[in-house]
């Protein structure tokens, strides 16, 4: 609270709004720092739990590379025992995800348990079993839910390799609304594919269930990891930044957090400057029980610890410090932008596409 006031009085101020900005991920980074020092780091604020890899699409861009043979997860008890430890140590918001998490039996006990312990329950999902199971999850108060179309129908319903997926996720956002969920956001990988469709899907989009529209760049990771099909040009980038700005004007939409810090577009297409999350403030658990801070790297390679071996609370007070204290390339401490920058994401540094500076030096502004 007192951090919101700090940021709230310094962004009205004039002249000391801009160099917060200029200096906002320094600043995050260093009140971390002296509560870790004082010895009470920060819980995280929200963790993504992973319940399966299983799911009845096969995108082809899939963070987790799921499929529909892939085993469930961690049984129930286990996730009891980590929904318990989550409140007790003060986390406040948990997303249910996969996979698609509603192929699960048991999805409805985890997310009624979470919610019955005081967790604001989140849910990411395809949308395509919500109709099947919306008497259930009319019953359970979730605070938002999470889904994504990614173009025109037919190119949508040929990227998740699932006929009919984009009817079923428009259906799916009215049966949310009905029951009352709100926000509903709807996510959009944009490629070259489908950026000749952004502006109709917006149209579509705007008139549809959503409340908010969140539009992201493809992620070194899954199955898109390696991908330069998925890739857009420093123009395309642009074209995508200036289509936002404009959007934005007509309704509530955002580039995903993912893309890393924007300069001078920061503010032209988030709401909030950008702050690194991973591992300081977020993480995700794993269907196998690891603990990753890059909540889109779903790889073991980048488990800072498992819950099956270790708690939640040990996992999180001593690991993540490839985040918390990052070692970056020498030309990151030497850019002028680097104290709003930090760095990037670490999910897209590990792909050597955390630095978009050329995107405003190169000609292009906000």
């Amino acid at each position: 609270m007192i951090g919101q006031l700090i940021e709230a009085g310094c962004r009205a101020t004039p002249g000391l709004g801009r160099w917060y900005l200029n200096h906002y991920v320094s600043i995050k980074r260093f009140e971390k720092q002296v509560r870790s020092t004082l010895g009470f780091p920060a819980p995280p604020s929200s963790i993504d739990l992973l319940l399966t890899y299983a799911c009845n699409f096969t995108c082809d861009h899939c963070e987790s590379s799921s499929h529909p043979s892939a085993e469930w997860g961690l049984s129930f008890d286990t996730i009891a025992r980590l929904i318990h430890e989550m409140v007790e140590m003060r986390v406040t918001h948990l997303t249910i995800t996969g996979g698609e998490p509603l192929v699960r039996k048991d999805v409805f006990d985890i997310i009624e348990l979470a919610i019955q312990q005081g967790l604001r329950v989140h849910l990411a999902t395809n949308g395509s079993l919500v109709e099947q199971h919306h008497e259930r999850l009319a019953r359970l108060k979730l605070a938002s839910v999470f889904t994504s179309v990614d173009g025109l129908e037919e190119t949508n319903d040929r990227f998740r390799h699932h006929p009919g997926a984009f009817k079923k996720t428009f259906k799916a956002l009215e049966l949310f609304e009905a029951m009352g969920v709100s926000p509903r956001m709807v996510n959009t990988l944009v490629h070259p594919g489908n950026l000749h469709e952004m502006e109709e899907l917006g149209d579509w989009i705007m008139v549809s269930a959503a409340t908010c529209w969140r539009i992201a760049l493809a992620l070194p990771s899954g199955r898109a990891k390696g991908e330069d099909r998925f890739c857009l040009t420093d123009d395309q980038i642009r074209w995508v930044l200036a289509f936002i700005r404009e959007r934005r004007k007509r309704f509530s939409v955002m580039l995903s957090e993912e893309v890393g810090y924007l300069g001078p577009w920061d503010l032209e297409v988030r709401s909030k400057p950008f702050t690194p999350s991973e591992g300081l403030s977020v993480c995700a658990i794993m269907p196998t029980g690891d603990v990753i801070g890059a909540t889109v790297l779903h790889d073991a390679v980048y488990s800072e610890g498992n819950i099956k071996d270790q708690s939640l609370k040990e996992i999180w007070h001593n690991g993540f410090q490839r985040y918390r204290q990052p070692v970056l390339p020498e030309e990151c401490y030497a850019c002028r932008y680097f104290p709003a920058c930090g760095g990037g994401k670490f999910g897209m540094r590990v792909g050597d596409r955390h630095c978009n500076k050329r995107l405003w030096e190169g000609g292009g502004t906000a």
